[in-house]
């Protein structure tokens, strides 16, 4: 869908980009600093990590923020208190935690489901977002004296530079030529201008801005029975068009398409960059990732020390060698152990390491897709742990990590219990207790030494956004006894 670039309109366009001359020597639109959406997710989006530009970006995705709207605080207050109006949320003057998480992956959700992905071209120097669900983008090519690259589709998205000989004083040429009866949106300052005028049955944005370098625009056409898009899209491409410092619309075209990065997830065994493993259990192998071995306890009085919380628990704590993979493993009875999927890959056999003895294992139910993986042995224990609740499980109490970092037996950090979350249909303790590399399938243990979760993954972008599978999880309902 190109509905600009026809006829008179194209030739004026073009026309008024080549009358103007370079004035401005202002500094380039900067980069703004990466956020929760400069990535893709498919876990649970950490309350911590959500940042004020990550709530407009949201707000411009679910439709209460659009172009018309300064990004002011004012604003983004009224805008969220909008959104929870729609939501039927009480409205009060900040966004609780859960209230934000919510908000934004919603903004994600309708986000995604755009294929929003980042058309950058480092030669030239610009990069712009691009609904690549909606639009293909074909190569760029040469029109008059602006370079094109066009994507189209059920909606236009194009972007054309034009080197030097433009300035940002002479755009006013250009921002009155294009405008027409009819125009629902105009803005204009220094450095460029927008306007949103009807095509047709759609609805075309134009957004021109200058540089010492030249001008870029972006060219976004919507049509008209797609409101909600049109209003995303449009307000979108306005907070998403980056002009480099080194903006140069004469260099050599070197044009990529960028599908945005995994969210900065690593296990905490290092090995993978998410912390949901792929594959299938092997044949015949429970799939539960549950063992009815484990007992349940609740939190009782008196914490104790980090000391006696290690000697209490860190008898239960093994090494995993699984292969070339390197975890650990927390024994819950005098026969099963709780580990990650991730750990163990697709072995069932495993040994456990203690003290500089090995032990075999046998993994005897794997959850893939909760990342849940029971291992027993034939020999007895010396010792193991109850485990909590979920329910038992307070925001705010202690929290103690026993792992293998590294491969080192035997490592303990402290920390609290910071929220309480679920992914993939598991529930999760997020913690602040320190997960280096190597402790997948450590034990997150709580002031008295019982297990609170298994230690998975943590996010690289975050400080102290280390995350367990929580230990009840592993737990298989009893069958009740069959009455005489």
């Amino acid at each position: 869908m190109r509905t600009l670039f026809s006829g008179s309109f194209r030739s004026l366009f073009l026309a008024a980009a080549g009358s103007v001359t370079l004035l401005m020597s202002g500094a380039a639109v900067a980069e703004p600093a990466p956020g929760v959406f400069a990535y893709k997710w498919n876990a649970s989006v950490p309350a911590d990590m959500i940042t004020p530009a990550d709530i407009v970006q949201a707000l411009i995705w679910t439709g209460h923020i659009g172009m018309d709207n300064d990004g002011g605080t004012t604003a983004v207050r009224k805008a969220s208190q909008a959104w929870q109006t729609a939501k039927r949320r009480t409205v009060t003057e900040n966004l609780p935690d859960n209230q934000a998480i919510e908000l934004v992956s919603e903004g994600l959700k309708k986000r995604d489901a755009a294929g929003w992905a980042i058309l950058r071209d480092d030669s030239v120097g610009f990069a712009v977002g691009m609904p690549t669900r909606l639009a293909k983008l074909s190569p760029p090519q040469a029109e008059g004296s602006v370079l094109w690259y066009h994507a189209d589709g059920s909606v236009g998205q194009s972007v054309g530079v034009r080197y030097g000989g433009a300035s940002c004083v002479a755009l006013g040429t250009l921002y009155t030529s294009l405008q027409k009866k009819g125009d629902s949106y105009r803005t204009k300052s220094e450095e460029g201008f927008a306007i949103v005028s009807p095509s047709g049955n759609s609805q075309v944005l134009t957004r021109a801005l200058c540089h010492p370098g030249g001008i870029i625009f972006t060219v976004t056409t919507v049509p008209n029975d797609r409101p909600e898009l049109q209003r995303a899209l449009f307000a979108a491409t306005m907070a998403g068009t980056v002009i480099n410092r080194t903006f140069n619309p004469s260099a050599r075209p070197r044009p990529k398409l960028e599908e945005l990065p995994a969210a900065p997830m690593e296990a905490a065994d290092g090995q993978v960059a998410r912390p949901r493993p792929t594959g299938t259990a092997p044949a015949n192998l429970d799939t539960a990732g549950m063992t009815d071995r484990l007992k349940l306890v609740r939190r009782v009085a008196g914490d104790l020390s980090a000391e006696e919380i290690f000697e209490k628990a860190a008898g239960a704590v093994y090494m995993v060698k699984a292969d070339k993979s390197i975890g650990s493993a927390v024994a819950v009875s005098e026969s099963d152990l709780l580990t990650n999927c991730h750990v163990v890959g697709d072995k069932t056999r495993v040994l456990l390491v203690r003290d500089r003895q090995e032990l075999k294992a046998t993994v005897v139910s794997m959850n893939i897709n909760a990342d849940r993986c029971v291992l027993r042995v034939e020999s007895k224990l010396p010792k193991w742990v109850g485990v909590r609740p979920y329910s038992d499980i307070k925001v705010g109490e202690r929290a103690i990590t026993i792992g293998t970092p590294q491969g080192l037996e035997l490592t303990v950090a402290e920390g609290i219990v910071s929220s309480k979350r679920s992914q993939n249909d598991s529930k999760l303790i997020q913690t602040s207790a320190p997960i280096s590399q190597g402790s997948s399938g450590g034990g997150l243990f709580d002031a008295q030494g019982e297990l609170l979760g298994i230690t998975t993954f943590y996010f690289k972008a975050g400080q102290n956004l280390n995350f367990a599978v929580a230990a009840e999880e592993f737990s298989r309902p009893q069958a009740p006894a069959n009455a005489d």
